[in-house]
């Protein structure tokens, strides 16, 4: 994973398939899509030195992409965070992901990134 500061309170965490941004505002951090469990706030960097102050887990939708550790991290830090009620058995992990709907042209993902 790499760390990308985009602004001292804003860095992008970019994993071998995908993105997430862990943004600081004051002493809390709010994650922007969870992406890998070892991705997180715990190796974010200077910016997150005491993942404890995770607060908020924001996901815009539920492709495994974007939910893979929403639930791990909420429980390991105790991390709140709105999902629409179709999402939620998904990001819960009570449900299964869908399977993504790829436009013509579009190659399918031949690996996904590692859960812990």
């Amino acid at each position: 994973m790499d760390v990308i500061e985009v602004l001292p309170q804003l860095h992008m965490l970019r994993f071998r398939i995908g993105r997430a941004y862990l943004w600081r505002d004051g002493g809390e951090l709010t994650l922007i899509e969870a992406g890998d469990a070892d991705a997180g706030p715990a190796s974010s960097g200077r910016s997150a030195r005491d993942p404890a102050r995770l607060r908020r887990i924001v996901l815009t939708h539920c492709h495994r992409d974007h939910t893979g550790a929403a639930g791990e991290l909420a429980g390991r830090f105790g991390a709140r965070g709105p999902a629409h009620r179709l999402d939620a058995p998904i990001v819960g992990g009570r449900a299964p992901a869908p399977e993504p709907v790829l436009l013509d042209g579009e190659p399918p993902c031949t690996s996904t990134p590692s859960r812990s």
